[in-house]
């Protein structure tokens, strides 16, 4: 694996971001390793050489045109804007599409014209929306709920015509919920709450299974399908063995000695006055993370782990918990 890896260098798009930064230092340990980190806003450039970045924007077709791209690199496409709720509070499908559709676009068009032929690009299980079945299998019909998933799709299937053409070989990763220290999101409330040992709502009765996936284990994921080439698949990135919410939730609470309760509220309560705050633009959850959060979210790992040889190294608890404490710090 290594001896492959050491012929290529990385190019990651997003580098400085969350998953680019764990994918970076993984990378770091792997002997004569190059890579070059392009990103929006460096914030940390101390621990990269100057040589190793690029600041660029990529919405903008000129800055992406001075991204150096050679033959073998193999480019990992993680910039994507954030789910934040009522930010922006309107044109939100253009907030996110400047970086999923019109980005992604800017970058196959740059590979084609250096030659540059290997792409990873990471997705989203936004992109399902609800499923009556699961775990929810790649080739299911997707059916995304908001703005953020549905360009995301788009993306994939901008990347899937260039396939079709032999442009191409591009991994495409649809992961859950990423998390890890340093990563916050949806997970400040719970934990604010927590520390503060003050109850927690459930949207329902906490039931349903809700899967999550470690920042550690899509790193590593990234840099497999770079030994593989960046196979042309679509693969799911979750968590072995993910727990009912009531239950996950309790072990965390357990383990980080807080003496929160859970209070469950019916969904169709919750749902509809979260839905109204939404409309006025105030909802403390965006409409992809209220709509789902008393469903079944779980993805089938199968494909990855057979295809790939990946797997998840860590459960939902312990990256609850080692969130929580970089949190707190």
């Amino acid at each position: 694996m290594l001896k492959v890896i050491n012929k290529q260098r990385h190019v990651i798009i997003g580098g400085n971001g969350f998953l680019g930064k764990a994918i970076i230092d993984k990378l770091k340990n792997v002997k004569n390793c190059k890579y070059l980190v392009v990103d929006i806003k460096i914030n940390n450039s101390k621990q990269f050489k100057k040589s190793d970045y690029l600041q660029c924007d990529i919405s903008k077709k000129k800055e992406v045109e001075t991204i150096p791209f050679k033959k073998n690199d193999i480019v990992h496409h993680l910039a994507s804007k954030l789910i934040t709720p009522n930010k922006p509070r309107f044109n939100r499908y253009n907030f996110f599409a400047s970086t999923s559709i019109i980005g992604t676009k800017n970058i196959l068009d740059h590979m084609k014209t250096k030659n540059t032929t290997k792409l990873i690009f990471w997705s989203s299980d936004m992109v399902y929306g609800i499923q009556k079945n699961y775990p929810i299998k790649e080739d299911c019909v997707t059916n995304p709920l908001g703005d953020y998933g549905n360009t995301k799709i788009s993306a994939e299937r901008i990347i899937i015509e260039e396939i079709k053409k032999n442009n191409i070989s591009c991994t495409i990763f649809r992961p859950r919920l990423i998390i890890g220290p340093g990563r916050l999101g949806i997970l400040k409330n719970l934990f604010w709450l927590a520390q503060r040992n003050l109850p927690i709502p459930l949207i329902g009765n906490g039931r349903n299974i809700f899967q999550l996936a470690s920042v550690n284990d899509c790193a590593d994921a990234s840099i497999l399908a770079a030994y593989k080439n960046c196979p042309s698949e679509i693969y799911n990135i979750g968590s072995n063995n993910p727990l009912q919410t009531l239950v996950l939730l309790k072990k965390f609470l357990k383990k980080i000695n807080s003496k929160s309760i859970l209070i469950s509220i019916p969904s169709p309560l919750i749902q509809m006055l979260l839905s109204t705050l939404n409309c006025i633009k105030i909802s403390p959850m965006d409409i992809e993370q209220f709509k789902i959060a008393d469903k079944n979210m779980v993805l089938s790992t199968c494909k990855i782990i057979s295809e790939l040889e990946w797997q998840a190294k860590e459960n939902d608890v312990d990256m609850l918990t080692q969130a929580y404490l970089d949190y707190i710090k």
